[in-house]
């Protein structure tokens, strides 16, 4: 009896239990849900602004001002996008264990280390006055949704307790940076990985893996190499294959269908949800722009204006150096030249929750924040310079841009632009189309001597090594309507011919550049249709070379895996020897560089560039020995060895039959949220996983990493963008999720599966095609009195 009663109350308890999970559930639905419609208080506007929602949930933005502007769109981003808000400035300021606890300790530190609070706080004091206007106003956009909705707050923040604070300019400014720090740091600091190849492998061997023998390093940087001797570190490691990057290109009128130009972009980030973009239209007296913003910062990064159309990719420049410093025996001083000078240091705490604070003291000197010695890596203390920690004004120039009639105001609006540095193309309603690279270049103090500095970090105590500002944005390379009427940049090298500065960069290879020519080439009747198709073409002239190159009389399964390879259409397929090249490709670079990097202590360290310049002869045939065994390995060795055990993992996994290996199986995208790993909520906001086509060589840009026995893609075209100026009414884009980062919004998804299909969908420009595209109306109303 007492168990059957002791079963009934549990059954009870049970009940009450999951009732109350799924009214806790539905109440957590129901939280912070976007509105878009009604009428709603936004004190400190001139008048009232409408705002206009379409069927994809991207509003129209009719303001009296620009400061109007900017405080709609503050309240707007709040609206959909408060939670990624919320995290990305906690993360730019070091503040996310105050809420997530010890999981996040280190990237606090690593962003407080990195100080991009306080070179946002810098930055913001420095910028014009018009810009600090527009942060201010909507920074008042965001205070005021904030006021409005008070603790119906996204379920993601109700479940974590977070009671936001209000929104401030700086707060904005450090979005940016965190887009810089992305883009700029995409291989952290490779200065020092270079620096383990430098201990491992020499000079010859640093300049061998660059391909550049003009590579240079200072003696004293040597000397420290050679004393620290060969890197003892665990070696290992997946091979990082995944990187951010982009697309871009233009024809000229002559090259399309209607006679008028064609713009496209592809920014290539990290995948996950929310998007990391929002798009929207705003037009106001003397501003009139649509496109894509970053939620936290107002102003449009890639759009259209009245008379011009703008795109970018990321140039790849190198915009940041490490610097060898000797500290005196107290550790507070460092030497510059034959004097001795005070470090700079700020204490500081991190609150955890459910823990102890976590207290920091940060150091810095003369040139940058202090990194503290790595003695398992061999690094002593090193400062840190970056590009970004020399301000610049990005709004303004963003805005200024968008509103250029001529080339002459658009170089004009972009010289305030500093960090990240990036591919600009432009195709203007005239039909001209322009290039160039907006943002700054350091002037390296030590290339007055000759050769490439800077790619191996130098000595901070040598005077001459340290850099001398930045150079006019004038010396960037730039392009104004190339004779072949069309402009394309894909990370690869954008030297245009004759073009003599230093800039150094780490270019990708040419592949994804040759093959949108190729294409482009092929007609000259381009419209936005046609565009939208190469946007997600998914041959690769990579993996046709990597083939090509691997040609050879093979025996067994290394025959039987080439001949499959060499038959290939080398369309990166969901199903077919797209499989067998990508298991080829991971061989490839292991055998090659795996047994290097384990003799000398590295992490893996081979990546798709590298293994294309052995296999053009561009190295040295060093690496295709395994220095493991007693014997010389040859080429015919080493790939024979590759492709054979390629075609044994395919054949174990998949069968004999080529044409039916899973590359979709392999080859996934989950899309996640930024909370995924909240209890309640991750799972929740999760979609997929699919099944990917495309590569980081292909158009459609899809890296994947390593994970085990499979590839996990983690970047890939994050929005895709078109305009064409014979259809100045509307623009046409594609983004990867939805406007809304709220789960049970409709907008938080919706635009996913066309988004995988390839389709891209108009935004109306006109305000005529804004009234008939509109699904509900927005007011937000000044206060009574204003």
């Amino acid at each position: 009896m007492n168990r059957r009663r002791w079963l009934q109350g549990g059954l009870i308890v049970l009940v009450v239990a999951l009732a109350v999970a799924s009214l806790a559930a539905l109440h957590l639905r129901g939280s912070g849900l976007p509105v878009r419609d009604g009428e709603h208080l936004l004190p400190g506007l001139d008048v009232k602004v409408e705002v206009r929602w379409d069927r994809w949930g991207v509003p129209h933005v009719t303001a009296a001002s620009e400061e109007d502007a900017a405080a709609a769109l503050g309240w707007i981003h709040a609206n959909d996008r408060l939670t990624q808000m919320e995290l990305g400035r906690r993360a730019a300021f070091g503040r996310l264990s105050e809420i997530l606890g010890r999981a996040t300790l280190d990237t606090d530190v690593y962003f407080r280390t990195l100080r991009l609070g306080s070179t946002a706080t810098a930055t913001a004091a420095d910028i014009s006055p018009r810009s600090q206007r527009l942060l201010e106003a909507y920074a008042a956009g965001v205070n005021a949704w904030l006021a409005e909705r008070g603790r119906d707050l996204p379920p993601g923040l109700r479940l974590l307790g977070v009671e936001p604070e209000p929104w401030e300019p700086v707060h904005s400014i450090a979005f940016a940076l965190l887009m810089a720090r992305d883009l700029s740091f995409w291989r952290e600091r490779p200065e020092e990985k270079r620096f383990q190849w430098l201990r491992a492998f020499g000079l010859d061997g640093v300049r061998d893996l660059l391909g550049n023998a003009d590579v240079r390093v200072h003696e004293e940087v040597l000397e420290i190499a050679r004393r620290n001797g060969t890197p003892q570190a665990e070696s290992g490691g997946e091979l990082e294959l995944a990187a951010p990057g982009s697309n871009n290109w233009a024809l000229a009128p002559g090259r399309t269908a209607a006679g008028r130009a064609l713009l496209a972009n592809d920014p290539h980030l990290g995948l996950h949800l929310p998007s990391i973009w929002y798009q929207v239209q705003i037009r106001a007296p003397g501003y009139e722009v649509a496109g894509m913003t970053l939620p936290g910062a107002p102003g449009v990064v890639i759009g259209r204006g009245p008379h011009l159309a703008w795109a970018f990719t990321h140039a790849m420049l190198d915009d940041h150096d490490v610097f060898f410093e000797t500290l005196d025996e107290s550790g507070e001083r460092y030497l510059r030249g034959e004097n001795w000078h005070l470090l700079e240091v700020e204490e500081t705490t991190i609150s955890i929750r459910g823990g102890d604070s976590h207290f920091l003291r940060l150091r810095g000197t003369d040139l940058g924040p202090l990194l503290e010695a790595d003695d398992e890596a061999g690094l002593p203390a090193r400062s840190l310079m970056w590009t970004a920690y020399e301000g610049g004004d990005p709004l303004a120039a963003l805005r200024d841009l968008s509103q250029a009639a001529t080339v002459e105001e658009l170089t004009a609006a972009i010289e305030p632009y500093v960090c990240p540095a990036q591919n600009l193309v432009v195709a203007f309603a005239s039909g001209e189309l322009f290039y160039t690279v907006i943002g700054r270049v350091p002037n390296r103090g030590s290339e007055a001597a000759g050769g490439e500095w800077g790619r191996l970090p130098s000595p901070a105590w040598v005077l001459e090594a340290a850099w001398g500002g930045l150079r006019p944005r004038e010396a960037n390379p730039t392009v104004r309507l190339p004779a072949s009427g069309q402009l394309i940049t894909a990370n690869h090298d954008i030297r245009p011919p004759g073009y003599s500065g230093a800039l150094i960069a780490d270019f990708f290879t040419p592949h994804r550049a040759n093959r949108i020519s190729e294409i482009l080439y092929a007609r000259d009747d381009w419209d936005v249709v046609g565009f939208s198709e190469l946007q997600i073409d998914i041959v690769s002239l990579y993996a046709r070379e990597v083939v090509a190159a691997l040609k050879d009389d093979y025996e067994g399964d290394a025959s039987r895996a080439y001949e499959a390879l060499a038959s290939w259409d080398f369309a990166m397929d969901r199903l077919g020897p797209s499989a067998l090249y990508a298991l080829l490709e991971s061989h490839l670079l292991e055998e090659i560089f795996g047994d290097e990097a384990r003799r000398g202590g590295l992490e893996a360290f081979g990546d798709r560039k590298l293994l294309w310049r052995l296999l053009r002869g561009d190295t040295s045939s060093r690496w295709l020995d395994d220095v493991e065994t007693p014997a010389l390995e040859n080429r015919r060795e080493i790939f024979g060895r590759a492709l054979a055990a390629a075609w044994k993992d395919g054949r174990e996994r998949w069968g004999d039959d080529v044409a039916r290996w899973d590359y979709g199986w392999l080859h996934t995208l989950t899309l996640r949220h930024r909370l995924d790993r909240l209890p309640l909520f991750g799972g929740w906001a999760r979609r997929g996983p699919w099944e990917m086509e495309g590569s980081a060589t292909t158009v459609a840009a899809f890296g994947a990493r390593w994970e085990g026995d499979r590839q996990r893609v983690v970047y890939g075209p994050s929005m895709r963008w078109v305009v064409d100026w014979s259809r100045p009414e509307e623009t046409w884009a594609a983004l990867l999720g939805g406007q809304s980062g709220h789960p049970a919004d409709v907008h938080y998804d919706d635009r996913i599966a066309p988004y995988l299909a390839g389709e891209l969908h108009a935004a109306p420009w006109s305000a005529a095609a804004i009234e008939a595209a509109t699904v509900s109306t927005l007011s937000l109303k000044p206060t009574s009195g204003e």
